[in-house]
């Protein structure tokens, strides 16, 4: 089904420098209010961040001065027509990832690729030096 609209829970937000990583807007943000999605690629000066709700949007908005100062960031909640562009770029991008083809594997392919990424993590575990120290 996906997103459905709603009016003002979409809050972006710009920066002078890259951002960091959505993880971090998130948890960031997640103090305020319940974050539904950080759209955003590495290294952009500038993302988009959904809210569950309006009054979530809200909250960060008027909280955000500690935020914008600590982090140098500008919150602007979206409203009239680039609300609605970017609704459309979710859908569109939403879209885009369902149309994908996707590597179908079954039956023995599949165990074959997970005994060998079994194994893989195994080996990597078993090659780690194991150091011992001496407290005389």
């Amino acid at each position: 089904m996906g997103p459905q609209f709603v009016s003002g829970v979409i809050v972006k937000i710009i920066s002078t420098e890259p951002l960091p990583g959505r993880k971090q807007i998130k948890d960031a943000l997640a103090v305020l209010a319940e974050v539904a999605y950080v759209d955003m690629l590495e290294g952009d000066t500038e993302c988009h961040v959904r809210f569950k709700t309006p009054e979530d949007a809200q909250t960060v908005m008027k909280s955000h001065k500690e935020i914008q100062i600590k982090n140098n960031w500008k919150f602007e909640v979206l409203t009239g027509d680039h609300e609605q562009r970017y609704w459309q770029k979710i859908l569109v991008d939403r879209q885009a990832k369902l149309n994908q083809p996707r590597e179908k594997k079954r039956g023995t392919e599949k165990l074959i690729a997970k005994a060998e990424r079994m194994r893989l993590e195994k080996t990597q575990q078993t090659s780690k030096h194991i150091r011992f120290t001496d407290d005389n």
